[in-house]
């Protein structure tokens, strides 16, 4: 795995793992390292298969955090803020290190990054026609536009460009649900956000990555750094068989 420092501040670690074939028995091994609250947590999922992602999701996370600090991965400890935004807990003495956690039934995947804010959003393509309602009820009318004029084959591979970069986007800033997705506006081919008047010169301050993972998958993840600022890419995908 990645190892980041201060002297890489513009490195971002990305770390996937597709857990979609993996034993039910695998949640016993990953469970190890997860704290009180993330078990209890995990055991109120209904379904084998959320639980199963749960605790994946969250192992990955401790794990990862350990790889980039050599902390063991049980003994980090997380507090959520006012708006939902999970982070390290300040006693945990690494005020700079930054992540947020992404999870689609059966697909985990994590971002860490120093002295950013960061958001990262997964998703599972659905290759049927793209959803013109809801786009329609979320995204702007520039956004809108663009599904529109585009080849109805590629439709949905554009949906699912603007949603998950959306989502990273509100992530990072730790508005969550409670910021308009409609708010916002992205285009494409490069990739750039548009902000509304008062927030406009923010614009600049944002850079974007988008990485399919696997066929089946869309990541985006959003940085809150200028795109003058040195940095790079690392990714670190997983196996799930180990544990």
């Amino acid at each position: 795995m990645a190892m980041l420092d201060d002297s890489k501040l513009g490195n971002i670690a990305v770390w996937w793992m597709d857990v979609g074939s993996s034993p039910a028995e695998m949640t016993t091994p990953w469970s190890v390292c997860l704290d009180a609250a993330e078990r209890a947590r995990a055991a109120r999922f209904r379904f084998q298969e959320d639980r199963l992602t749960y605790i994946a999701a969250h192992w990955l996370l401790r794990t990862a955090l350990a790889s980039v600090t050599g902390r063991p991965a049980a003994d980090w400890r997380f507090i959520v803020e006012k708006q939902g935004k999970p982070r390290i807990d300040p006693g945990d003495g690494v005020p700079e290190l930054r992540f947020n956690l992404s999870h689609t039934r059966g697909f985990v995947a994590c971002a860490i990054c120093i002295g950013s804010e960061i958001g990262i959003d997964v998703e599972t393509f659905a290759t049927e026609r793209a959803d013109l309602d809801i786009a329609a009820r979320h995204f702007s009318p520039s956004e809108v536009a663009i599904l529109r004029s585009t080849a109805l084959d590629r439709q949905p591979v554009v949906f699912f460009r603007f949603w998950t970069l959306k989502e990273a986007f509100i992530k990072a800033t730790g508005q969550g649900l409670s910021r308009a997705l409609d708010s916002f506006s992205f285009s494409l081919d490069p990739v750039s956000i548009a902000l509304p008047e008062g927030e406009a010169n923010e614009a600049v301050q944002w850079q974007f990555v988008e990485v399919r993972p696997t066929a089946r998958h869309f990541l985006a993840v959003a940085i809150h750094r200028p795109p003058c600022a040195p940095g790079s890419l690392i990714i670190c995908p997983v196996d799930p068989c180990r544990g």
